[in-house]
């Protein structure tokens, strides 16, 4: 029995410091808007510019539920840029004039893209009047779009104003899931009852004293 306790309280150890550190890690990791920040990267490219699923930026390949994700993208440097989001549908006949980067893999910390480049022709139209966006930001940076994520099929752009090519930004991208912090705040005090729990298990199981032998005769 005593071997039975201290196995179950070192299980309780190890799973409680897992968890308390799981959830500081996840707390640690967000902002002061409780976004989940990718960290900043240079983007650059002699195309028209970047083109990528807005489910991708949100780790979500299989789709978003409506408002369940909040989606930011930010720029601290570069000028005369534009950014846009919009249902892929209305954006894929309009980008399909000009060579452009596909996105179609987006790493976190440190950010990191996986693009390909595609199509042909050399500039788009001003991309701000070119169809009705679902949420844009254009100008020189500090840019920052927000985006509360719908279900369907959508796409984020980063392009120059004035649709002609050649893309130089320092870009980073932030996602927000409903709950997030909570989440996070529950790992950390479900970490602390499991090690406490784990401590007694322990320590009960350390001062259990053997039977005593029968004495002799």
């Amino acid at each position: 029995m005593r071997l039975v306790l201290l196995l179950l309280g070192f299980a309780a150890l190890i799973a409680g410091a897992a968890c308390g550190a799981s959830g500081v890690a996840s707390l640690r990791s967000l902002d002061e808007d409780d976004y989940l920040l990718s960290g900043p990267a240079r983007l650059t490219t002699s195309t028209a510019g970047f083109v990528g699923s807005t489910a991708e930026l949100a780790g979500r390949s299989s789709g978003i539920r409506n408002n369940s994700v909040t989606i930011r993208i930010r720029v601290s440097d570069g000028r005369g840029l534009f950014l846009g989001i919009a249902p892929a549908a209305a954006a894929d006949p309009y980008l399909a004039a000009a060579r452009h980067e596909v996105v179609d893999q987006v790493r976190y910390d440190p950010l990191e893209l996986r693009r390909t480049a595609v199509g042909a022709g050399d500039a788009l139209a001003p991309p701000a009047d070119a169809l009705a966006w679902t949420a844009s930001a254009s100008g020189d940076a500090p840019l920052d779009l927000s985006w509360s994520a719908q279900n369907g099929d959508y796409v984020f752009v980063i392009l120059r104003a004035d649709g002609r090519p050649g893309v130089d930004a320092a870009v980073e991208f932030g996602t927000k899931f409903r709950y997030q912090r909570g989440y996070a705040i529950a790992g950390i005090a479900l970490g602390a009852v499991l090690v406490a729990v784990g401590l007694l298990l322990a320590v009960g199981a350390l001062r259990r004293r053997s039977p005593a032998p029968l004495a002799d005769g």
